[in-house]
């Protein structure tokens, strides 16, 4: 699972997934695709080795033409060079809105102070701070400069919904409160409809 060769030797790609790497190929090259993709499987259904693929396809130490199955997708996608991505992993199972993750001495409180730290560092990090530090969404104009800064970008967020169902109604936590967390997502969604060559896929229950 670690090593892009080898899970691409081992997977069948299937008219699903083929699909999916398309759009997202074509995305981060700046050749349309979808901003915004929601992966709705059930328990079991291939969701976590679809996100894989899209990992691993981004974030390659190798060149594309090592990876099984993948340039025929990109001579489809009519892409005859893939660029690598920033690619931010987002586990809403791993996140607490009370417990704030740490990375050396700098403590995330939020989605999007995560977000920002994994795309692009301090210098990502500093960009949303005051927001993080509040519990604010940063707004939608600050994700854009941040995601283009970034880009091409994926994100990869898992498990959202287990996340976001901690927030009791009207209670502020570190993370924010429910309202500024939807908040958010909507912010970042449009956003990413501004980015052409940022994308997300979001895994939801099905």
């Amino acid at each position: 699972y670690q090593d892009a060769e080898k899970f691409f030797r081992r997977t069948f790609i299937t008219e699903g997934m083929h699909l999916l790497l398309i759009s997202v190929a074509q995305r981060l090259a700046g050749q349309g695709g979808d901003p915004v993709i929601q992966l709705q499987t059930a328990f079991g259904g291939g969701k976590t080795h679809t996100m894989l693929a899209v990992y691993h396809l981004a974030k390659r130490k190798v060149s594309t033409d090592k990876l099984a199955g993948i340039p025929p997708i990109l001579d489809e996608a009519n892409i005859p060079s893939l660029p690598q991505a920033n690619v931010a992993v987002i586990d809403g199972i791993k996140l607490s809105p009370s417990q704030p993750l740490k990375h050396g001495d700098l403590e995330i409180n939020t989605l999007w102070g995560e977000l920002a730290w994994q795309l692009l560092g301090e210098k990502g990090y500093e960009m949303v701070s005051s927001a993080d530090r509040d519990g604010t969404s940063p707004g939608k104009e600050m994700l854009i400069e941040l995601l283009s800064k970034a880009a091409p970008c994926v994100i990869l967020m898992d498990e959202l919904v287990a996340f976001t169902r901690q927030f009791e109604f009207g209670k502020q936590f570190k993370a924010g409160t429910f309202d500024t967390n939807i908040s958010f997502i909507q912010g970042l969604t449009e956003a990413l409809k501004a980015v052409p060559n940022a994308i997300l896929l979001a895994s939801l229950p099905e």
